[in-house]
């Protein structure tokens, strides 16, 4: 199940395509859509005339979907729609299909705290957000203390109020904590979306409960396109301009081997432990090149490897002992 959160009319005035028609296109032409039974779309608009608008596109744009691929068009409220479909489900004892949520709002209201903890008590669903950090941090002294505390799910924001200068990383990690908190998503990634005057737009995080979830968000967003009209980063890499080019290896696989090492320095650890630890714990993605390079280039940092047949290889079961200093 795809959910669409804030879908839109579907197309834009400028001529660009909205999320609707992007992800409808994606499943369409996946290589592999024949071995989906079935994708159902749930696009979510509160007004009524974006929200015919946007079943006219979708009917314009995909005259012959295949039988495989259900979509519905709801006019309304996001929260209150879903919450309603929420405890329906909860009333029948069923549960949600395996979900990806898209929430983009324009604005921090309308998807509380306690409405992603009740759609994230879902096992298998992932929430990808538009945190508007800038609309926030404008909003934090003009009496919204009710929109702002169901947002964060605490009212700790006040306490940001007394910051002077910068506010974006406060309030984005006071959300990630209580995402953390009240949702309990155990993978977690954000990224910055940064203007042409290099200021902070807003940011999207990414909630799973699966390392394989966090891996392949990770890949996806520094597979974007680097020539639009907008710079992204990631949110712990602080300074670069750019999302990493992981096709030059040689510009960060030296620092991830060193986070390794300092992670791991006088323990005995598998592969699978080193591979979750770079996925969930630092900005950039496994490679096996990355344990190839402490083996060739800093064969200082381990001691022995066990539980393989040649150098240079590190399969599953296999285990490294990395020096203590």
């Amino acid at each position: 199940m795809y959910l669409d959160g804030f879908a839109g009319p579907g197309v834009y005035t400028s001529g660009d395509e909205g999320s609707p028609i992007i992800a409808l296109r994606t499943a369409v032409e996946h290589k592999l859509m024949e071995k989906f039974r079935e994708i159902r779309f749930l696009f979510i608009e509160r007004r009524i005339d974006r929200a015919e608008k946007l079943k006219q596109v979708i009917a314009e744009t995909f005259p012959d979907l295949p039988d495989s691929i259900k979509y519905e068009v709801i006019g309304g409220e996001f929260e209150e729609t879903l919450r309603e479909g929420l405890d329906e489900l909860e009333k029948t004892g069923n549960r949600l299909a395996p979900c990806f949520a898209f929430i983009d709002p324009f604005g921090y209201t309308g998807f509380s705290m306690e409405l992603l903890h009740k759609l994230l008590s879902h096992e298998k669903c992932e929430v990808f957000i538009t945190f508007m950090s800038g609309f926030v941090k404008r909003f934090l002294d003009d009496g919204k203390e009710e929109a702002l505390d169901g947002l964060f799910g605490t009212g700790e924001w006040r306490e940001i109020r007394d910051i002077e200068g910068y506010r974006d990383q406060p309030l984005l990690d006071l959300y990630i904590r209580q995402l953390k908190k009240c949702c309990d998503i155990k993978y977690m990634s954000s990224f910055k979306m940064i203007g042409k005057h290099n200021q902070v737009i807003y940011h999207l995080i990414f909630c799973t409960k699966h390392i394989r979830g966090l891996d392949l968000m990770k890949r996806a967003m520094w597979n974007v396109d680097r020539t639009g009209d907008y710079k992204f980063s990631d949110r712990d890499a602080p300074g670069q301009t750019y999302i990493f080019d992981y096709q030059d290896e040689s510009h960060w696989i030296p620092t991830a081997a060193d986070n390794i090492y300092d992670k791991f320095k006088g323990l005995t650890v598998g592969v699978s432990e080193i591979e979750e630890f770079v996925i969930a714990e630092t900005e950039y993605i496994f490679k096996k090149a990355i344990l190839k390079y402490i083996e060739n280039s800093k064969p200082e940092y381990i001691l022995y490897i066990s539980n393989r047949n040649r150098r240079g290889t590190f399969p599953s079961g296999c285990t490294i002992t990395f020096t203590s200093e």
